[in-house]
């Protein structure tokens, strides 16, 4: 193996494939990057057995070979280099070299064969989607996923095509958000429910540059996205994921309108002297505002503050974890947001007041039990989850 390669172009491509490469392994193998040189084109391979990102970038060959190389070491070297040309070639069969005009630097390889062979099959199911709509929909929901492991299904997307639109779900029990658009349209074998891992989707982000479009293709238990250089490849998460139409509530009668930058700024606030364990902020609301209260028995702090808002009721009190609220509102990109409630034990939905025409948000949050007198060790608990409604 011997290219030549700019220094900017290489570190680009390793800092989008080292993504996937796994921290921790057994599998010595796996902490590299597999890098293969043919007829002028570089391809950077990382996988983690589960997820795997392929990169091809032309360059300068002279001669082609595969060598799979420590990701952490070279990324490392790499980015500390100055922006020159790189020539990288095999040295003995066991190492590979950077050189640069100032500098020289060896790094042991591991022999391609012990490198996993990834197959890129082609999927049941193929569609493009508009690159700027699949990555809106990603973020909308990602932070919404669980990372309990003991709940797989939870700690994906939920995404589901039908003939005219396409649909993002993602939630941890406590908080769910969906997104839903019709400036999409499906292949003629949808409908498609799947599950999407979301280290595959992170990836998916990272790679994702001007390009207008991108092709999918979902198999029996894998999912693909195409990009004109890059392949990601992506086991599917199995199981079924909860029935969360059943606890979207439909009898939310009173409304709440409130400045969402405003209610932000109070909620960061207020947030500081709430317990560490529930991060429990209390809402009393009323038609013209909402109180905002907050109390750490343990350390003796306490904050309030008032702000302006329109409610649809007369009276009501109500309790969140601040942390999962400011997320909800940090992923609405509307002035104003609107609570639809019912009273202090039922879930909350949340959007924006003004919703394009080919779109529709929705969030949900479950309250937290509020202790009007709660003794000195008691713990404030949820009131509920978005699984087990």
């Amino acid at each position: 193996m011997n290219f030549t390669i700019s220094k900017a172009e290489f570190y680009e491509a390793l800092h989008k494939v080292v993504g996937v490469v796994p921290q921790k392994t057994t599998i010595s193998v796996l902490t590299c990057i597999l890098l293969e040189l043919e007829n002028q084109q570089l391809r950077l391979t990382g996988t983690d057995l589960e997820v795997s990102v392929t990169i091809s970038l032309p360059v300068k060959a002279e001669e082609n070979g595969s060598v799979a190389i420590p990701a952490k070491l070279l990324l490392e070297i790499v980015r500390e280099l100055p922006d020159v040309p790189l020539n990288i070639y095999s040295d003995m069969g066991d190492k590979i070299v950077i050189k640069t005009e100032k500098g020289l630097y060896k790094l042991a390889t591991q022999p391609r064969e012990d490198f996993p062979r990834i197959n890129i099959e082609e999927g049941d199911v193929s569609f493009d989607i508009d690159s700027k709509l699949l990555s809106r929909m990603t973020d909308k929901t990602i932070f919404a996923v669980s990372n309990d492991e003991l709940r797989p299904a939870l700690t994906g997307i939920n995404m589901t095509l039908s003939p005219t639109e396409v649909s993002f779900v993602g939630t941890d029990g406590h908080r769910l958000s969906r997104i839903v658009s019709r400036k999409f349209s499906a292949p003629d074998n949808a409908p498609l429910n799947i599950i999407i891992p979301t280290k595959a989707l992170n990836l998916m982000m990272r790679i994702l540059n001007s390009e207008e479009s991108l092709k999918v293709q979902v198999g029996e238990d894998h999912i693909q996205f195409e990009f004109a250089a890059a392949v990601i490849y992506s086991k599917l998460i199995n199981g079924s994921f909860p029935n969360y139409e059943r606890v979207i509530p439909k009898d939310n009668d009173k409304k709440l309108y409130v400045n969402r930058e405003l209610l932000i700024s109070t909620l960061r606030r207020v947030s500081i002297f709430s317990s560490s364990l529930t991060n429990q902020v209390r809402f009393v609301i009323t038609p013209a505002e909402v109180t905002i209260h907050s109390e750490d028995i343990e350390f003796g702090a306490e904050a309030k503050e008032v702000i302006p808002a329109t409610f649809t009721d007369e009276w009501m009190q109500i309790g969140y974890n601040s942390t999962y609220l400011l997320d909800i509102l940090r992923h609405i990109d509307q002035e104003q947001v609107v609570f639809e409630l019912k009273d202090g034990g039922s879930a909350a939905i949340v959007y924006p007041e003004n919703q394009d025409a080919d779109e529709s948000m929705l969030m949900l949050i479950m309250p937290i039990r509020i202790n009007e007198e709660p003794a000195g060790n008691e713990e404030e608990t949820a009131e509920g989850d978005v699984e087990q409604e």
